[in-house]
């Protein structure tokens, strides 16, 4: 496996000392997206929000600073959860698995955040329809992910194992789980000087 390949698949499921080193690299280089996104989220005392491919926990100590809210994080990786876990100290309910797959009970959430977590969804919409299914009637969806034309320059994005978006893509991304297009909103952020990205809120 050659190194784009090797950290796609990190960037994908990261594992061992690597993929904790990684997690720390996109914290850093996160930081801009994610304080936009909780900007958009706008949690609220009292409200329970999900955080879908929570990886280190660090969106979730973002939002715990915000608000008084009853926090959940999801994430496949072992080691993301460990490390979400010694970060968190208990302050949030931490679930294994995809949000795919997790026993969410309908109409329990908020809000539901997914930064840079898109990448990993299929064509039938089934992680969008996951968080569709999970948020209350009027909750709403952010997500954040870099935009293609910034993506399409990295090699590991070439790899095949994240899909890439552009504003109608990612609308179409939300559409296909089930929200309604008139009740989704695109928008296209600068991060830094080379990179774009592009910021979704949906309400269910």
């Amino acid at each position: 496996m050659g190194f784009s390949e090797g950290l796609a698949a990190q960037l994908s499921l990261p594992q061992g000392m690597v993929g904790l080193l990684l997690g720390g690299a996109m914290d850093i280089a996160n930081r801009v997206p994610t304080r936009l996104a909780l900007d958009l989220l706008a949690p609220q005392d009292g409200e329970r929000i999900l955080d879908a491919g929570c990886g280190t926990g660090a969106a979730l100590v973002g939002l715990l600073r915000r608000a008084d809210v009853r926090a959940v994080g999801i994430d496949p990786s072992v080691t993301m959860l460990e490390a979400a876990t010694r970060r968190l100290r208990g302050r949030a309910l931490l679930i294994p698995g995809t949000v795919e797959r997790a026993a969410l009970a309908p109409a329990s959430f908020d809000g539901a955040l997914l930064l840079n977590v898109l990448y990993f969804t299929d064509w039938q919409g089934r992680m969008a329809a996951a968080i569709y299914r999970a948020l209350r009637p009027g909750g709403r969806l952010v997500a954040y992910v870099t935009h293609r034309q910034t993506m399409s320059g990295w090699r590991f994005a070439q790899a095949g194992k994240h899909r890439l978006f552009d504003r109608q893509e990612l609308a179409s991304a939300l559409v296909a789980g089930g929200f309604v297009p008139e009740r989704i909103w695109v928008q296209e952020v600068p991060v830094t000087r080379s990179i774009r990205g592009l910021l979704v809120r949906a309400v269910r």
